[in-house]
């Protein structure tokens, strides 16, 4: 695990969608002798369900897979995470994190310490406002991959997958996560990802460019997520 300073907000691509980023220039100034940039790891646990995080983090770099567990104390898969998501964010409420995050990919997170952010008086009502901002985006997107899941065709709950990843990723070139990460998100099996993206391919909804990227073709795909056939090539 690598930890440095970062280069600053003003040099960061995820300015825009990063809670710190976004804050005021005074307000940044404040927080940044506190901020370490560090990578991590494919597999990596970033955050625990049910633990009070130690460290507030933003993914500057990466796609993280959500879980919860339920009664049963199985994880499940929720959603996926990219760049700008907080995590970490309950500790500054002093509560528990509602889901657990594992990296699906490598990646960087900056990160203050929670300890810091509480001797240093960090979170003034103005910061604490937007964190609730924060937490209603987390909602919104635990929400939309929900909905994904209720579409009744498995391509178009692969179209609405693609169209989150594309999102997240701010990137019609999509990186894939493995079809097993895909198949047990979507409630199906691998071999179903597999056929089910080559049927994508031969209607000309992605084209792949390799085993873990391809392009999307968006309007072909809200047409799928939409429950209807894809769009005749013009």
């Amino acid at each position: 695990m690598t930890v440095e300073r970062p280069l600053g907000c003003l040099a960061c691509a995820c300015q825009n969608q990063c809670l710190l980023g976004r804050q005021r220039e005074a307000v940044r100034q404040r927080w940044s002798p506190h901020v370490a940039e560090r990578s991590f790891h494919k597999g990596d646990r970033l955050q625990q369900q049910g633990r009070a995080a130690a460290t507030f983090q933003v993914i500057k770099v990466g796609t993280v897979l959500a879980l919860r567990s339920g009664d049963d104390g199985v994880e499940r898969p929720v959603g996926m995470f990219g760049g700008g998501q907080l995590l970490g964010g309950m500790a500054l409420l002093q509560r528990p994190e509602a889901l657990s995050c594992q990296a699906l990919s490598a990646g960087r997170v900056c990160e203050v310490a929670v300890a810091a952010v509480g001797t240093q008086a960090l979170a003034d009502a103005e910061f604490l406002f937007a964190l609730a901002w924060e937490c209603a985006d987390i909602n919104a997107q635990l929400a939309d991959w929900a909905r994904v899941v209720r579409i009744r065709s498995t391509a178009g709950q692969l179209a609405g997958a693609l169209l989150q990843l594309a999102s997240l990723q701010r990137s019609t070139l999509v990186r894939l996560p493995s079809h097993t990460v895909l198949a047990t998100l979507l409630a199906t099996t691998r071999e179903t990802i597999a056929r089910t993206l080559r049927q994508l391919g031969e209607q000309q909804c992605v084209v792949r460019h390799d085993r873990w990227h391809c392009e999307i073709h968006r309007a072909r795909l809200l047409a799928l997520a939409a429950g209807n056939p894809p769009l005749q090539k013009t």
